[in-house]
């Protein structure tokens, strides 16, 4: 009868857990990073970013936080957008190209082409940037 009862109770806190590890996931914190992607997709209109002539080119070769293009995209928000970004991910990559879509603290999406320059030791720059505010 022990046995039982304890089953009984088992299962009940079992099934608890459940409903609330369900309940977690349909709440609004939840991030759809599909739906993020979707809107990135749909940013046509951009901006220049860091325009850059050679001999300034030449002065920030050897700057190393240009050569992590991580450091260069926050230092790009913080500095000329004056955004705190929340989260970002590469969507597309080639040899010298980094497509990337950022999210702010202020629920802004931003679409953000980096370019790596291979004839001044690899450093990155922002090419061209778009966004707007999300849609919930």
């Amino acid at each position: 009868m022990r046995l039982q009862v304890f089953c009984l109770v088992f299962l009940f806190l079992m099934g608890c857990e459940t409903k609330d590890n369900l309940d977690s996931l349909s709440s609004s914190s939840v991030v759809d990073r599909d739906k993020l992607v979707e809107q990135f997709l749909l940013i046509h209109d951009f901006n220049s970013g860091e325009e850059f002539d050679t001999h300034k080119l030449k002065e920030i070769q050897n700057d190393s936080d240009r050569q992590d293009y991580k450091k260069v995209l926050n230092d790009f928000f913080t500095q000329h957008l004056e955004k705190e970004m929340e989260s970002f991910q590469t969507i597309h990559k080639s040899e010298h190209e980094r497509h990337i879509l950022v999210t702010t603290k202020d629920q802004w999406l931003f679409r953000v082409s980096l370019k790596q320059w291979a004839d001044y030791h690899n450093i990155w720059t922002v090419d061209m940037y778009g966004g707007f505010p999300q849609s919930q």
